[in-house]
């Protein structure tokens, strides 16, 4: 590496054939030989990109759905990362995702003790849950509904079904949804959508 003052060029950075240029903390110009970064294409990096792929394959159906859940365009991205830690199982090639794992919707307002989800006739679901709030005045919350179709992978998000202190919903899914399986999840919202639970997966059910 080699230091020098460059009165003809000026500041100079960035590379120049072989060599990288940069300024140092002195203000003074510095040369140094390009070195390639290491082989991308380390086990671990093979991984690990094969991972994040396969991350975002199994999540696209939500894509849509994520930005209206975590309140950002940025949604998908913070729900792979969260998959990626909690929801992707298996080592390459063989990931597979655990739907249980995944998150919707994060927050402060607290997710009832209490809530459980059982398949009526046909294609109509009936949620129930405990209606105890953290405080007498507290404004009532909104249940909200993410569901997919486990064959076909198409997602529906039903938002403000019910408040909290109603106990219960009743909700009919899609009449050729008929005979399927449907993974559930629920989320409580306050009615400006601003604050939101935590997300709970509610089983895989048999229609």
């Amino acid at each position: 590496m080699a230091k020098f003052n460059s009165s003809t060029f000026g500041t100079i950075s960035g590379r120049h054939g072989n060599a990288v240029a940069s300024i140092g903390k002195d203000g003074q110009n510095i040369l140094r030989l390009y070195k390639a970064p290491s082989n991308p294409n380390t086990k671990a990096q093979i991984t690990q990109r094969s991972k994040f792929g396969f991350a975002n394959s199994e999540l696209s159906p939500f894509r849509d759905i994520f930005k209206i859940t975590f309140r950002n365009n940025k949604g998908m991205n913070q729900a792979v990362s969260y998959a990626l830690k909690n929801a992707i199982i298996g080592t390459s090639p063989n990931f597979s995702l655990d739907y249980s794992k995944l998150s919707f919707a994060w927050g402060s307002i607290q997710f009832p003790d209490d809530i459980n989800v059982a398949v009526l006739t046909g294609t109509t679901i009936k949620i129930d849950w405990d209606t105890t709030l953290r405080t007498e005045d507290e404004t009532p919350d909104e249940l909200n509904l993410v569901l997919m179709n486990a064959d076909s992978k198409f997602t529906i998000l039903r938002e403000k079904v019910a408040i909290r202190d109603e106990g219960t919903v009743t909700y009919e899914l899609p009449q050729m949804w008929a005979g399927k399986k449907v993974n559930c999840w629920v989320f409580f919202s306050t009615p400006e959508s601003n604050q939101t639970s935590i997300s709970m997966f509610l089983g895989l059910l048999q229609l």
